[in-house]
């Protein structure tokens, strides 16, 4: 009888299949008409590559810009030149904020070289604390030349290595118009705080290099973008840096962030708000798709 009973399940299993409908066992048929590409499968369309590869250059000799600073941070912490290399810090990480959205394009590169000690369980002691950060630590709290020059010199290094790999990729238009908008969420998340150089309060600076990346972005575009629509976003740029300017001492510097007027404070904040709802806009304004294939 138990033979009997396996015989049959072994037959049930074998032939009842069989009988499914068809359609349930196919895999559905993918053409042209409906497949949706993955974001970095879309193409950019021909007419921007020119903007593109102007700005990607534009972007690459600003890191090099960085990177001399750095050079300059080591030089100094040898010569034992602490303000020297205290100036210095601060041009080299406004410099790298210029092109900050567009280097986190790059895998973990800004984590590596940007990240803050709150970032780390362990804070300014974690092993994994390292960049400019460290460096700006060295430098404004623990005054320690010898840390600070090892510091520039990884940095440098890391610095040359990215510009190389920037100058080598290819940017599409979906991810630089996304950037340009991340430049203001950044200031509103972490410098409109002063959390982003907690030991230089040199925030303020920051916040100019954001607002020029962002600017730097949209003058490539201007072809594109309607008149009025760019000269309203442009005075948005322009209303912004009008109240830092108050604060901008010589050599393109500026006073510390807790020199910030709670009015100006307040009206930055209303200001980069709007710029960044603006420039969120932009992209489907322009008509440049992320879940479609682009119409030729």
């Amino acid at each position: 009888m138990l033979h009997r009973k396996l015989s049959f399940m072994v037959f049930c299993l074998l032939f009842f299949p069989l009988l499914l409908p068809a359609h349930g066992l196919r895999a559905p048929i993918i053409n042209d008409s409906n497949v949706v590409p993955a974001k970095g499968d879309i193409p950019t369309p021909s007419k921007y590559l020119p903007a593109i590869r102007a700005y990607q250059h534009e972007v690459v000799q600003q890191l090099k810009t960085s990177q001399q600073y750095v050079d300059n941070i080591a030089k100094a912490a040898k010569a034992g030149q602490l303000q020297t290399a205290e100036q210095n810090y601060i041009l080299a990480h406004q410099s790298y904020e210029q092109v900050r959205t567009i280097i986190r394009l790059f895998a973990n590169a800004d984590e590596t070289i940007n990240s803050r000690a709150d970032y780390y369980l362990e804070g300014v002691n974690d092993p994994a604390f390292v960049g400019f950060h460290r460096l700006e630590y060295d430098l404004f709290v623990h005054k320690n030349l010898t840390e600070a020059h090892t510091q520039a010199v990884d940095l440098h290094y890391k610095l040359g290595d990215l510009h190389k790999r920037v100058a080598n990729d290819e940017l599409d238009i979906a991810k630089i118009i996304q950037s340009a908008a991340d430049f203001t969420e950044m200031i509103l998340t972490t410098k409109l705080m002063g959390q982003e150089n907690q030991y230089s309060h040199s925030d303020l600076a920051d916040i100019q290099a954001n607002i020029q990346g962002s600017a730097q972005i949209l003058r490539h575009l201007t072809p594109f973008i309607p008149a009025k629509q760019y000269s309203s976003i442009n005075q948005g740029y322009q209303q912004m840096l009008n109240i830092l300017n108050k604060y901008q001492l010589s050599q393109g510097q500026y006073q510390t962030f807790d020199q910030l007027r709670q009015k100006d404070h307040d009206r930055l904040y209303s200001l980069i708000s709007t710029q960044a709802q603006q420039l969120a806009e932009l992209r489907s304004q322009l008509g440049i798709q992320v879940y479609h294939k682009y119409k030729h």
